[in-house]
């Protein structure tokens, strides 16, 4: 059955595995933040020395409208709804429009007494490398002809996130070394030899890790040592500087994230 609350695994979802399952809620969670502080002199109060954004959790709790005495049905949906949750992937909910959460971890229920037909079952689904909802579509800004310059980028979202960034080499001569300046970050890269029409990117896998790309080639080691760890952007209007020898199409594109 369709219901008022709906959420979908990979583009699937709950409520079209079987039309007897009822998805009575979801919490959409909040995420986890890990603090370290130590004491200050004189006796009261702490200075924080550390913060660090870890997982969050989405419960979704359903029940399974099938009368006890129909047992063999009742254990099929639950294995069936099982195996949907640990597919994993990207979890949407419908009251939350145009976001999602990549899920990494999925912690299933238990059976417990199928026999009692008024028993719930919750699916925790754990992200760890982005704890937080994010937008679906990027927000995005283009340049198409830029050499040493700056664009800026309106960061939607409640935390920082990072920056995906594109340079398309439309000089016909290969480019050595490019920078980076996102916010603050700045990011070097020296000796990638970008050919004339290569486009070099630097974008994020769906848990978040750093890739430095140059055609088809992995360029990450070109990072200087002094680099930052990723392209950081806060919240609101950000500024964007690129600095490279020759002229390419940049684009900056931005996910915002949320609680």
């Amino acid at each position: 059955m369709i219901l008022s609350k709906r959420v979908a695994l990979g583009g699937v979802q709950l409520d079209e595995i079987h039309e007897r399952i009822v998805v009575q809620s979801v919490d959409a969670g909040v995420p986890h933040e890990e603090i370290q502080a130590v004491n200050r002199m004189g006796g009261f109060g702490q200075r924080v020395t550390g913060q660090h954004w870890e997982t969050l959790d989405v419960v979704v709790t359903y029940g399974i409208d099938v009368p006890k005495e129909d047992m063999a049905t009742r254990r099929q949906i639950l294995e069936a709804v099982n195996s949907w949750a640990l597919r994993k992937g990207w979890l949407t909910v419908n009251f939350l429009p145009n976001r999602r959460m990549w899920v990494e971890k999925v912690i299933l229920p238990s059976a417990g007494s199928l026999w009692d037909w008024t028993n719930s079952f919750s699916i925790t689904f754990r992200s760890y490398g982005v704890p937080f909802w994010q937008d679906e579509t990027a927000t995005q800004v283009t340049n198409q002809n830029i050499t040493n310059g700056r664009v800026w980028i309106e960061v939607p979202g409640q935390f920082r996130t990072v920056a995906n960034v594109t340079f398309r080499n439309i000089s016909g001569m290969p480019i050595q070394n490019i920078t980076v300046n996102a916010g603050g970050s700045v990011m070097a890269l020296n000796g990638i030899n970008l050919g004339g029409s290569e486009t070099l990117t630097i974008d994020h896998t769906n848990d978040g890790l750093l890739r430095i790309t140059a055609g088809s080639r992995n360029v990450y080691g070109c990072r200087a040592p002094a680099s930052a760890d990723d392209l950081y952007l806060d919240p609101g209007s950000r500024a964007i500087d690129i600095s490279t020898t020759r002229a390419g199409r940049l684009t900056v594109a931005v996910f915002g994230r949320y609680a």
